[in-house]
């Protein structure tokens, strides 16, 4: 009796292969050797409170400060910090510090958060992938750096650009957070700051 071979299919293979993405099985492999170094339980390190070999504390991240918007890859900070080109004080990971995602294993990213980032058997609403990333739109444009808005309050944060979006500009905070703030309840000097 022969013994059975078993077929290993690489992750990249898999999912290119019609089927949807899983997470565990296409994306925490990569991101963990990859990313680990700085975003890992097993490694000791969770920078920005993040470890991409737990996906339960992942699921708990969905959605959160827009670290991935299910559905939205382009909203999703995942994907725009591994999309940005090395060298970016923005781009994932940083300068000297890891190996960056390849073009194929980055539109691996942006395609699982378009079908709803599933993960541990739940998923957010699907959106729309572009034929190819090189068909996409630059996420963002490079922030210029942080500057003080003001909302018609009279209230002042310090906060960097990332883009409008849907009538909300992305703001990163100088703590890294993320957020999503109406351009209509920013003052008259701010709403023309996002012009420029």
């Amino acid at each position: 009796m022969k013994p059975l071979a078993l077929l290993v299919v690489p992750p990249l293979l898999a999912a290119t292969a019609g089927q949807a993405l899983d997470y565990e099985r296409d994306l925490m492999p990569m991101l963990t050797k990859k990313c680990g170094e700085c975003h890992s339980r097993a490694a000791g390190q969770s920078k920005g409170g993040l470890a991409f070999d737990d996906p339960r504390h992942l699921l708990s991240r969905l959605g959160k400060n827009n670290l991935v918007v299910p559905g939205d890859w382009d909203a999703s900070y995942l994907f725009i910090s591994v999309y940005r080109p090395e060298g970016d004080k923005d781009a994932m990971p940083p300068k000297g510090k890891g190996e960056r995602l390849d073009p194929e294993e980055v539109e691996l990213v942006q395609r699982w958060i378009t079908e709803g980032a599933p993960l541990l058997g739940k998923r957010g609403p699907r959106g729309e992938m572009p034929a190819s990333i090189a068909e996409a739109e630059a996420p963002a444009p490079k922030p210029a750096g942080p500057r003080e808005w003001t909302n018609k309050e009279g209230r002042t944060i310090l906060a960097t650009l990332l883009g409008i979006e849907d009538g909300n500009a992305i703001l990163r905070l100088p703590n890294g957070t993320v957020h999503r703030y109406s351009v209509a309840d920013l003052s008259e000097e701010s709403q023309a700051a996002l012009a420029q």
